[in-house]
């Protein structure tokens, strides 16, 4: 049994056809050892369609069909070990409809620009109460927070605030606003108004405005990013730590908490990170590590998701796509049923599609992309 270009499978004659002779020769032993030929020939891949047995994890965000021929798969690629795969183009995707594969000829196609459908947003809040904003380190700190703006600013919307141990967090630069340098050279002579630093509060603020950004963001597809930055732990004690538990386990929002210096400490605030959303470090010169590092990942999150298009030539009823992805190592699929009904000519494959603005969810964050 092995997989065809059609998407078809090479069978076995049913028993029904065997000669009389084969069929008498069934005996239990046979029909064990056929059985065990049958299931091994269906772990190969061929049994479950075109694409099957592949690790890739290609996580379904949305589909769309649409007259007057356009089907539309939004989705991300990553690896079985949840490295992001970038870099795809149209030759790393074949169609399928109903099993049988789709030729280029047959069917226009397209990867489109995801920037028209997402809207990206980063949030840094730095702790300016403890002892290293009088540091000789403190304006290298924020000179790599500007760093980290300018990378989400390629594709998104990026605010910096500060707080220390005052009840309010003090926005510094705003979501689409110009004059950064500026506001990073205040940055760098803002002094403490109290030193407890409120951390807890300052977390619970930032996730109500990026939940604020999100709610009120016209693009269908929406991604925040929180990026905490501090040398110690929550001093000032006004915001309960079971209720920051549970903003940041119920929140849309990916939390990133960048500690460093001898005065971190990781049990008191692993909690506050979404998944594996802590850099800690001991070591006060290691904020860049952990600051590039939230940028590299933020960048490779945007690549790996793919918009892609195509031009059915289906006119009725409700075929099933099958969108393989295959690298030069592995493969993966998305399935999608669509209704043809009411199809017809004219489709064009750039054609940006419509989605339906999705109610966000903790399942959204960049961090829990599944297979």
């Amino acid at each position: 049994m092995k997989e065809q270009a059609n998407g078809k499978c090479e069978r076995f004659r049913p028993l029904a056809d065997v000669s009389r002779v084969e069929r008498n020769a069934a005996s239990a032993p046979f029909a064990l050892a056929l059985l065990s030929t049958l299931v091994a020939l269906a772990a190969s891949g061929c049994a479950d369609g075109p694409g099957g047995g592949g690790n890739l994890r290609v996580k379904r965000i949305s589909m769309v069909a649409q007259p007057p021929g356009n089907v539309a798969a939004y989705f991300s690629v990553y690896t079985k070990d949840g490295a992001p795969v970038t870099d795809l183009d149209t030759p790393n995707f074949k169609i399928y409809e109903n099993n049988k594969l789709v030729s280029e000829k047959k069917a226009k196609r397209a990867l489109l620009e995801t920037r028209p459908v997402e809207a990206e947003y980063l949030l840094v809040l730095l702790d300016v109460s403890g002892p290293y904003v009088d540091g000789e380190d403190f304006p290298d700190i924020v000179t790599a927070v500007g760093h980290l703006v300018s990378t989400v600013e390629k594709t998104g919307e990026a605010a910096v605030s500060v707080f220390d141990g005052e009840d309010e967090i003090v926005p510094m630069l705003g979501f689409g606003a110009s004059g950064e340098k500026a506001a990073l050279e205040s940055i760098r002579h803002f002094r403490p108004r109290n030193r407890n630093g409120n951390l807890h509060g300052a977390i619970v603020q930032g996730l109500d405005e990026l939940e604020k950004q999100l709610d009120t963001a016209t693009a269908p597809f929406r991604y925040a990013t929180l990026v905490v930055v501090t040398d110690r732990v929550d001093i000032a004690k006004k915001v309960p730590l079971d209720t920051v538990k549970k903003r940041v386990a119920q929140t849309p929002v990916d939390v990133q908490i960048v500690a460093f210096g001898p005065k971190t400490n990781r049990p008191a605030l692993e909690p506050l990170a979404g998944p594996h959303g802590l850099f800690i470090s001991d070591e006060p010169k290691d904020f860049t590590k952990g600051l590039v590092a939230i940028g590299k990942k933020l960048d490779a999150a945007a690549n790996a998701r793919y918009l892609f298009s195509y031009c059915t030539n289906k006119r009725e009823g409700k075929p099933t796509l099958t969108l393989v992805i295959e690298t030069t190592d592995d493969r993966g699929r998305i399935v999608y049923k669509f209704n043809a009904a009411n199809f017809r000519s004219g489709c064009s494959a750039k054609h940006r599609p419509l989605f339906e603005k999705p109610a966000l969810g903790k399942g959204e964050k960049e961090g829990d992309e599944a297979p």
